[in-house]
This record gives C-alpha cells, structure tokens and sequence, in this order.
C-alpha cells in the first residue's frame, strides 16, 4: 500500500471585491475570472429580457464593468447583483434604441406600417433603405432621427454648415420614402 500523494495547493479564488480592484487598476485577466464566474447566469438572464440581443447585451455589460470597476462598493459580498443591474440598464438601452429606430422609419414613411410587421421587419427594412443613402445623407439622417441630435448640434459635429445639414436631412428622407415606395416595403 503506498503512502496517500498530498494535493496540489490551489491559490484561493479570489472574491468579487479584490476581482474588481484588480480590473480598476487595469488587470485585464481579473475581467476574465469575473467573466467566467458570471457570464452564464448574465446571459440567461439576457436571453429571457432581450432574447435576440442577449450575447451582445452581456459583451457590453463586461465592457461597461471595465469602465465602472472603481464604482463598486468593496463592502459588497458579491458583484451579482450589481453586474445584473449592468445587464437590465444595457437591455433597457438596447429596447429605447430599438424603439427610436423603428420609429425613425415610421416617421420617415407616408404609408402607415403594415399589420404583419415585426420589429425585425422593420429594423431590416430601415436598414436596407439606409444602405442606399450616401454615407453623407445616412449619418445626418441617423443622428437627427433615430440619436436625436439637433440640427445645428450634428453641424458642429460634423463640421460642415447648418444649411448642408438640412439639405442632407431632407433629400435622405426623400430618397428613403421613394425607397420605401418603389419596393412596397
């Protein structure tokens, strides 16, 4: 009979608090531990309040937890309840994003939606009228309809006069109800 081998040392798994201190002060490998610790039960959770944006709705929440590891309080037993909070907010911010485009291109039609529409009809139909639009009447017409941004706000941003904006903006939704015509979206 041989004598019992001891076993191997493993480190102690470090907690939620010290992982997150660690990712505060740029530990990328820390993320990497909170991320296998939590990702699954995250994307459970995702999938059943945002079914088909629920991957991307936990890639951002980990990518925001880089951004607010310093906010975590250390006094917490566990980073769990507040990586949900992450998770709901994105999934809230993807639902308001989802809204404004759908309402963009309600807004950009003369004709009223069709009954059998789903989101994902029109988010594809927006999205293949967008791609017809020139890259300089798509991004006016994206930030002042679906972001929200004023006129004079996406001149500055862009660096270009008032005046091109709204001639940008108007013949964009020109050419989108036209687009939207001609195919009988």
């Amino acid at each position: 009979m041989s004598a019992p081998q001891p076993r191997p040392h493993r480190a102690p798994t470090p907690d939620d608090s010290t992982i997150l201190a660690r990712i505060a002060s740029g530990d990328a490998t820390a993320l990497g531990v909170l991320y296998d610790r939590y990702a699954p039960t995250l994307l459970r959770f995702a999938r059943r309040i945002a079914r088909h944006d629920a991957e991307d709705i936990v890639q951002t929440a980990f990518l925001r937890v880089l951004r607010l590891a310093q906010a975590f309080d250390p006094s917490a037993p566990s980073a769990r309840p507040w990586l949900y909070a992450i998770t709901a907010r994105i999934a809230q911010e993807h639902r308001r994003a989802l809204r404004r485009r759908v309402a963009a291109m309600l807004r950009l039609s003369d004709h009223p939606p069709r009954m059998s529409s789903t989101a994902s009809d029109v988010r594809r139909d927006l999205e293949h009228g967008l791609g017809r639009l020139s890259v300089a009447k798509r991004t006016v017409l994206v930030l002042a309809e679906v972001e929200g941004f004023g006129c004079e706000e996406i001149a500055g941003m862009l660096g270009i006069p008032i005046g091109t904006v709204w001639t940008r903006l108007h013949h964009a939704r020109r050419e989108l109800r036209g687009y939207h015509t001609q195919d009988g979206v």
